[in-house]
């Protein structure tokens, strides 16, 4: 059973190319974000809210830092861009990821069709990370 978006089209595919999100809205009846940011201004021009609300519908790799040392990832298809967060959707568990924006340090975007060959989403279940990673 296919349980992707059905509007789904890829972010450079969409035809509305001036909202926020681009023909994801049918994602999930359940799931509400508030009115879409225009990030189109010229104070935020270059900022990472209006790269990552250019791109809402691609498919990303996000990686934050948390705490000093960690970095965590988190991939799925960028869905919403707030103020202080984003959104992914994470269409392989079909649900959706809030993210701080402020502790993101890279974002990876993938060509159409092109996926990360693991899934950074799932947790290791290990009690060993004590930040000493060398």
């Amino acid at each position: 059973m296919d349980q992707k978006p059905q509007n789904y089209m890829g972010g450079r595919n969409m035809v509305n190319q001036n909202s926020s999100r681009r023909g994801l809205s049918n994602m999930s009846p359940d799931f509400t974000t508030p009115p879409p940011i225009d990030f189109d201004t010229e104070e935020m021009r270059g900022s990472m809210q209006r790269i990552l609300a250019d791109n809402v519908g691609e498919f990303v790799v996000i990686e934050f830092l948390v705490g000093t040392e960690r970095i965590m990832r988190k991939q799925g298809i960028l869905y919403f861009v707030g103020t202080s967060y984003v959104t992914l959707y994470d269409d392989e568990a079909n649900n959706f990821i809030v993210c701080d924006i402020f502790s993101i340090k890279f974002v990876y975007f993938y060509f159409p069709g092109q996926r990360p060959n693991r899934n950074y989403n799932l947790l290791s279940n290990s009690n060993n990370s004590t930040g000493s990673q060398r």
